[in-house]
């Protein structure tokens, strides 16, 4: 009676041996399973944003960004470099200094520091509305055409004329940055 009884008993081992096998197996398929997926999903993460300002669903992944976000970039980048006041210049400028690669930091921190003593000097103010922006992903950059007025404290205009601006931009692990802004005319840039 005894050996029946061990017999079962091995028996029942066995069998919770091999189920326990079988649950492991399983369990490490499904962890592998997970990895690859998680590997996935982080590789083709996008983080979707809708500023209020913007009326469409834009998005920014990797190297890459959607047209809608360039575009609205292109109008802030001009919004802070090209509307101002005395007072505000120099604010402005800081924060878009901000957004310059470090290479192309130092040349336009002298080019806007200057521009902001100039007009601070001068009581010059500026404003710049945007008729279109041209998105080129090819050569990662972006064309602002509008209309430049200028004018001083005492209401003098200086300018009241259509630009096109150039800016090139390069996107490194989701961050945007500027490389240049210049004004451009077809065919000379």
């Amino acid at each position: 009676m005894e050996i029946k009884k061990y017999l079962e008993e091995k028996a029942n081992l066995a069998l919770t041996v091999r189920l326990l096998k079988i649950v492991t197996t399983v369990l490490c398929l499904a962890l592998c399973i997970n990895s690859f997926v998680l590997y996935f999903v982080y590789k083709n993460e996008r983080v979707v944003l809708v500023p209020p300002s913007v009326s469409t669903q834009t998005f920014i992944a990797g190297n890459d960004a959607s047209d809608e976000y360039l575009s609205a970039m292109a109008r802030y980048i001009v919004q802070l470099g090209l509307n101002y006041t005395p007072i505000t210049a120099r604010a402005q400028f800081n924060d878009l200094l901000k957004m310059f690669n470090s290479q192309s930091f130092p040349q336009y921190k002298n080019v806007f520091y200057e521009l902001a003593g100039r007009v601070e000097s001068g009581n010059v103010s500026s404003a710049f509305y945007v008729t279109k922006v041209k998105v080129d992903r090819a050569n990662k950059s972006l064309i602002v055409v509008g209309t430049l007025n200028q004018w001083t404290q005492d209401k003098k205009f200086i300018t009241d004329e259509s630009r096109q601006y150039l800016i090139r931009y390069r996107i490194d692990n989701g961050f945007f940055s500027i490389l240049e802004i210049k004004e451009y005319k077809e065919g000379v840039n």
